[in-house]
């Protein structure tokens, strides 16, 4: 792999560089690419994955928001197959980007979901992705249900994605050494939801409001969004226990009360 001269992270930006070559030899091996390969890098930093990345694909585009890195990496990779553009990820039009697209990168931490979320948006774009996050955040995006990390980002991610945590990192392979320790996920684009929501809209906001109160009933914390009276018979007619709570219920639970409701069963 190759080494950059030291830089001084910015905590504005989240900036935490992979410096362990063995982590970051493991990281590229992981993602299996192809010379026919077209990779969307996240966040290079100073190169710890660029290097080895762009030896076993047809071509990386790396978007850094630093423009002191940026520069450095323009300068190390001229003349290459990997084009740095200096752009925060969240303002760089992903609707320019050609399609089947791989995404790799180590997403810091305060925008792990905004990130995510566009992502998803665009997910059309993509194929899979393979992502560096903070090890409780990815146990949040895998989680299943009756799991305290289970909630409605996991099924917002899983709805749309499948996600497998490959390995976890020691923060020591990190500097600065985060708090926190992290792990490596590929998610895979699902091109179709394993149980399509009639109206996904509707969907995560009985999600996302159940997830809200965590502590009530599912009978409970429905009323707050659903007709009251229609609450018991939805629940007996789906078998699904109304003294359960949010956690206890799984993606597929929630698909069925959103689908049931919506047909005024």
């Amino acid at each position: 792999m190759k080494q950059y001269d030291p830089f001084t992270p910015k905590k504005s930006l989240g900036q935490n560089f992979l410096v362990n070559t063995n982590i970051a030899e493991r990281i590229v091996d992981s993602c299996h690419l192809t010379l026919a390969d077209i990779v969307l890098e996240i966040g290079p930093g100073r190169g710890a994955l660029t290097y080895g990345l762009a030896q076993q694909c047809k071509k990386i585009l790396a978007i850094e928001k630093d423009k002191a890195l940026a520069e450095q990496l323009q300068r190390d990779f001229k003349d290459s197959n990997v084009h740095v553009i200096n752009d925060d990820i969240l303002k760089y039009p992903f609707e320019t980007l050609p399609n089947n697209i791989k995404i790799i990168g180590n997403l810091p931490y305060n925008i792990a979901t905004p990130i995510i979320e566009k992502i998803i948006e665009h997910r059309h774009k993509f194929q899979e992705l393979y992502i560096t996050v903070q090890l409780e955040y990815g146990q949040r995006i895998v989680a299943r249900p009756n799991t305290k990390s289970y909630g409605s980002f996991s099924c917002y991610v899983q709805y749309h994605m499948e996600p497998k945590i490959l390995f976890k990192i020691k923060n020591s392979a990190f500097a600065p050494i985060p708090k926190v320790q992290s792990c490596f996920i590929r998610l895979d684009i699902l091109n179709q939801p394993k149980q399509k929501a009639d109206n996904s809209d509707f969907l995560f906001k009985v999600i996302r409001s159940c997830f809200g109160q965590r502590r009530k009933t599912i009978r409970n914390s429905l009323a707050s969004i659903l007709d009251k009276e229609r609450i018991p018979h939805l629940l007996e007619i789906l078998n699904i226990n109304p003294k359960l709570r949010a956690e206890n219920l799984s993606l597929e639970d929630y698909i069925k009360i959103s689908n049931t409701y919506g047909k005024k069963t």
